[in-house]
């Protein structure tokens, strides 16, 4: 196999780059650029978007295009007796998360397809007192199949591997064959990592029981140490006796892992250092992290040194408070490298099993969430420094993370929209009102003076936040700190209640979190109905409290428009007052005639123009990104170039940016005379590309 395991060389090129461009040309105009930053946040259960948990033991993440997938066994069913055995009962279930953010993510729930070992082995070959876990996923083109390595406890060893193919990265994955005994000579522990190296050769990492002379059974043969050994495998694609290709797995490079014992490991490289992490073995609960290093792959490795941890942030657990000593309170899984435009972050996977209790009924773990991720470094010797923070944040384009969130500036000469990510309509004040106690509701955004904001510096990183309508600022009702506390308007005053801090929530959504309480503004019991009252909560990671955040110009959609050039004070109308799709947009001094009324529709921080008089839209002809084209009214459709962003200069007019080619418009040469065409040119400081909107039905 020649494919990396985080950043896949697509086996649809062409298709990728045309993603790319597409991508590039839909964004590009579409919003001022600025950092996205993902919040991680640990010590918390995560749920996928449906709301159910999320339960990925053991797990495993890669990336295709721009999704991230993260494959892990489901454990949500008892796994253990109260007698710490494996429940011989228990149902075998493998899950699939897909992200494009790493915070939002969709469930795909079993996806291995497990009787199909029996289709393919012979009745009853599957079994539930089987041992299955830590699923590896990695596309295969000379299969052209996305091939999953799982755990399977069969065949007279502790630990083999069970091959599975599928057509898609979220299944079903059906059985293929089981590699017995893939370390050779010894039994196998822990399933660690695959990695493709900059050759194209494929690597797998499992731990071994290496026998030693010194530990006999009582007949003379050796005895198993377990875990005392990790090897790393050769993956092949090879043509078998039936003409079809095959997974194979060859041993070539064995190293021992005693004093501690270690288990679950993964391969990776920085620089041109290999690096080899394992946990140490102890049983479910959690343990410190060792690292090894090689200068090549089948060359000698490093003695086992602990990995470097930071200091804990502070967080309060019931029960003993987790130390890097055992790595933040989890079992290491895999180090997942984030590349991006400016570095890589290297992020640490760690479970905690506290479904699990050990032998003497204590708890596994001592913190709550599952699943824990904590930034990996590297110190000037090349030591990795485990960073346990509980709460951090990735830029997931440039590949580089902060233990704090990015500074977020808004415009403050600008006016927003502040639209909820769960329900995507508009903060505004209860029936428009202007009055000190005026409750904040959602509704669809419609332009009108109530659902229009701007932000005032409050100093150290904090707004106060103006209603246009009123000029009263957003503010939480009698100061209160708990949940559900109301959010109003309130005359200008210095208290904290009066603050806020925007907080980047990522995908160009931002948190609104009040200074004097320390919560977050979201829409009562997550509703998306018309007149549901804003209120503060915790922060609970639901989109329910983010908030995308829309400049926007005093334009009330339920109105119609005339649109009148600063240069010429003439205005614009179709010729002729043609209504033909393709007819050309021209000036006139103002007649009242229908050509010349114009309406504004809302699309996400940018507009839709449409006429009157045909019903159709303000365009360029042929989606054109040249100087000089010509603005025509056209039929609805989805391109870009029938969206425009009004660009406030000042003094009520407005430049109207066309977002497919970014240019503006204005007339050739500055025309001021009847008739003149009205076209796109790059940006100017002429007045020809100044803009007034009047109100034809007040």
């Amino acid at each position: 196999m020649k494919m990396n395991q985080q950043s896949f060389v697509s086996k649809k090129i062409v298709t990728f780059l045309l993603a790319v461009l597409i991508a590039v040309t839909s964004f590009v105009y579409a919003h001022p650029a600025h950092a996205a930053s993902t919040p991680i946040v640990n010590a918390v259960n995560k749920y996928a978007t449906n709301g159910d948990p999320i339960w990925s033991q053991g797990g495993w993440m890669m990336k295709e295009g721009d999704t991230y997938y993260w494959y892990g066994l489901d454990a949500s069913e008892p796994m253990k007796l109260a007698d710490n055995t494996l429940n011989p009962n228990w149902k075998k279930k493998v899950s699939a998360y897909s992200s494009t953010d790493l915070v939002n993510w969709t469930a795909h729930r079993e996806i291995v397809n497990f009787p199909s070992i029996d289709a393919k082995l012979g009745a009853d070959t599957f079994s539930l007192n089987q041992w299955f876990g830590r699923p590896l996923v990695q596309y295969n083109n000379e299969l052209g199949k996305y091939v999953m390595y799982l755990e399977w406890g069969c065949c007279d060893y502790r630990v083999s591997i069970s091959i599975w193919y599928s057509d898609s990265p979220v299944g079903p994955f059906e059985f293929q064959k089981v590699i017995a005994n893939p370390g050779g000579l010894y039994g196998n522990g822990d399933l660690g990592s695959i990695y493709t190296d900059m050759d194209g050769t494929t690597y797998i990492t499992q731990t071994v029981d290496r026998r030693l002379t010194s530990k006999l059974k009582p007949d003379g043969s050796l005895q198993p140490d377990y875990n005392s050994g990790i090897y790393i495998g050769r993956v092949d694609t090879q043509m078998n006796g039936s003409n079809e290709y095959e997974i194979t797995i060859t041993p070539v490079k064995l190293f021992e892992s005693i004093a501690p014992y270690k288990e679950a490991t993964t391969l990776f490289k920085v620089g041109s250092t290999y690096y080899m992490l394992a946990s140490e073995t102890n049983g479910w609960k959690s343990s410190p992290t060792y690292y090894y290093t090689a200068s090549s792959v089948t060359g000698a490795w490093s003695s086992a040194t602990k990995v470097g941890t930071t200091s804990w942030n502070g967080s309060t657990y019931t029960g003993s408070s987790p130390t890097g000593t055992n790595s933040f309170d989890t079992q290491f899984d895999q180090v997942f490298a984030i590349q991006g435009t400016a570095g890589t972050t290297y992020l640490f996977i760690g479970d905690r099993w506290n479904n699990m209790k050990n032998s003497d009924g204590t708890p596994g773990s001592y913190g709550p969430g599952r699943n824990q991720w904590y930034p990996l470094t590297f110190d000037s010797a090349g030591k990795p420094i485990l960073n346990g923070y509980q709460q951090w944040y990735m830029d997931l384009a440039a590949g580089t993370w902060s233990p704090t969130a990015p500074a977020f500036a808004v415009d403050t000469q600008l006016t927003y929209a502040i639209v909820n990510g769960n329900s995507s309509k508009a903060l505004g004040i209860t029936s428009n009102l202007t009055t000190d106690g005026a409750t904040l509701e959602q509704r669809p955004y419609t332009g009108t003076a109530s659902q229009s904001w701007k932000f005032v510096e409050a100093g150290s990183g904090y707004y106060k936040i103006q209603n246009t309508n009123s000029g009263k600022y957003m503010d939480i009702q009698s100061a209160s700190t708990t949940d559900g506390g109301q959010s109003i308007q309130w005359t200008a005053s210095s208290a904290n209640s009066q603050q806020w801090q925007l907080i980047d929530a990522g995908g160009g959504n931002y948190k609104i979190k009040n200074r004097n309480s320390g919560k977050v503004l979201g829409i009562s019991g997550g509703s998306t109905g018309d007149g549901a009252p804003v209120i503060q909560w915790a922060e609970t990671g639901s989109a329910n409290q983010t908030w995308r955040l829309d400049a926007v110009a005093p334009i009330d959609l339920t109105k119609t428009y005339a649109i009148a050039n600063r240069n010429s004070t003439k205005s614009l109308g179709t010729v002729g007052n043609a209504i033909a799709a393709g007819t050309n947009i021209e000036q006139r001094t103002f007649a009242g005639a229908i050509s010349q009324s114009w309406q504004f529709e809302y699309a996400n921080g940018s507009y839709k123009i449409k006429n009157v008089n045909s019903g159709t839209y303000m365009d360029i002809a042929s989606s054109s990104t040249a100087n000089g084209a010509s603005s025509v009214i056209n039929t609805a459709s989805s391109s870009n170039s029938q969206l425009w962003q009004l660009v406030d200069v000042g003094g009520g007019y407005y430049k109207l940016k066309n977002v497919n080619s970014g240019k503006m418009l204005g007339f050739s040469g500055g025309s001021t005379a009847d008739g003149a065409i009205n076209m796109q040119w790059a940006e100017s400081s002429s007045l020809n590309q100044n803009w007034s909107f009047t109100v034809l039905n007040p």
